[in-house]
């Protein structure tokens, strides 16, 4: 593949994932109609596993060590619960609209054709 193509797939690929974040109802219809990128329905829970790999051994630890959470009071210490808690919480709940979406356009156009 030249380079050409990798560009124009990674463009394709983040055109979908802002339209999954901005536009899921028509994004998810598009997806299911083309069937081509329909595996991207799944983005959310990679994203979440991703970042909690990401979050639990390497920003937890690294703030931990450097500010010594168990000794001060800083600020950021209490946020990092509150960060992982409201960032489960968004995936968890982006998954489950796009999940509904696909179901929801699958069988309408089942039915279509």
């Amino acid at each position: 593949m030249s380079s050409h193509s990798w560009w124009s797939v990674i463009y394709s690929i983040s055109q979908i994932i802002g339209g999954l974040l901005l536009h899921p109802y028509q994004t998810m219809q598009s997806l299911v109609r083309d069937r081509v990128f329909v595996w991207m329905s799944l983005l959310p829970m990679a994203v979440l596993a991703i970042t909690t790999v990401v979050w639990r051994f390497g920003v937890v630890p690294l703030v931990q060590l450097i500010f010594s959470c168990a000794a001060s009071g800083l600020w950021l210490c209490n946020w990092l619960s509150f960060l992982s808690n409201w960032l489960t919480f968004f995936c968890l709940f982006w998954q489950i609209l796009l999940l509904y979406l696909l179901f929801r356009f699958t069988v309408a156009f089942k039915k279509s054709v």
